[in-house]
């Protein structure tokens, strides 16, 4: 096996990745492949590198019986003639800006061996803080902000993390639960790779259980109001110089025909309008405030003053 299991076209300066997977299971509202590649397009980012073939030979199948084309690997032809290799999406791109954005597959097999090839990509960019973001679906008011729960790798992290609003994951602890692809990076990362400060973003996309139409359930399929939420954290955090207006109004816009949509649902049945109350009144988040960094010389002259007042 080759030791090499990320290759690189160019190293930028980096200090930050944001990661997200297609083809996953953590993946409501579109959050984990759509928000990395909304911010692919959007800062025109170009790939630097990507993972080894020895990772798409060894972490995924050719196909599973009954799921079609869901886990083939991608290719295409030109007038009968094959154009380019099979191929896995498991790249790096440069977002500028010290930013680095990974999208990938989640693997089907060997995860300590593609988490090898994930954080040697780290190590050899030299990227001191990596975020994952993943998303689940749930009955969310759509008007109010997106729940954000949060695991992270190095306990030292925990501190700053409660900065930024969101709530500690206490999965798995009464019961075997098996882990979200960032979230079992992150479980690798603490305990094999103790260098590495890694944490998981996972926002709550809105999902009703009414039925639409077309027989699906009421939510919201692509959540740019959890994109919004997620990155507003991860801009005050990583200090980005991002313009997140675009997915701000496309979140009010989303979440404004869902809540009038929930509203002609109630008016027009009154069981679902208690559930839809009810949905309200236990519904728990913890609100984002932008953390202010005081001049240390105006934090000691603020303190001066209220020791003055203390005597």
């Amino acid at each position: 096996m080759a030791d090499s299991l990320v290759t690189f076209e160019s190293k930028p300066d980096a200090r930050y990745l944001l990661a997200g997977w297609r083809r996953q299971w953590s993946n409501g509202g579109r959050i984990s492949s759509g928000l990395p590649r909304y911010l692919i397009e959007k800062l025109e980012a170009q790939k630097i590198g990507e993972m080894d073939r020895t990772v798409s030979e060894l972490c995924y199948p050719f196909q599973v019986a009954g799921t079609h084309d869901t886990y083939r690997p991608k290719t295409s032809y030109l007038d009968g003639l094959p154009a380019g290799p099979l191929q896995r999406e498991n790249a790096f791109y440069d977002a500028g800006n010290g930013l680095i954005i990974f999208l990938g597959e989640e693997p089907s097999h060997q995860i300590e061996l593609y988490a090898r090839a994930f954080f040697q990509g780290i190590s050899d960019l030299g990227i001191s803080q990596t975020v994952a973001v993943e998303g689940v679906n749930g009955s969310a008011p759509p008007d109010l902000e997106r729940r954000i729960n949060c695991v992270y790798s190095k306990a030292e992290m925990k501190e700053t993390l409660e900065r930024y609003g969101v709530q500690f994951s206490s999965y798995g602890s009464e019961g075997r639960r098996g882990p979200t692809i960032a979230m079992a990076l992150v479980t690798l990362a603490h305990y094999e790779y103790p260098d590495v400060e890694m944490f998981r973003f996972g926002a709550m996309a809105p999902l009703y259980p009414f039925s639409t139409r077309e027989n699906e359930q009421l939510g919201i399929n692509i959540d740019h109001q959890s994109y919004y939420d997620i990155m507003r954290r991860v801009r005050s955090m990583f200090k980005l110089d991002l313009d997140l207006s675009e997915l701000r109004t496309m979140g009010e816009s989303e979440s404004n025909q869902l809540a009038k949509r929930l509203e002609e649902i109630g008016e027009a049945n009154a069981e679902a309008k208690q559930l839809i109350d009810r949905i309200r009144e236990d519904y728990v988040y913890t609100p984002f405030v932008e953390p202010v960094d005081l001049d240390p010389a105006l934090d000691d002259a603020l303190n001066d003053i209220l020791r003055g007042l203390d005597s």
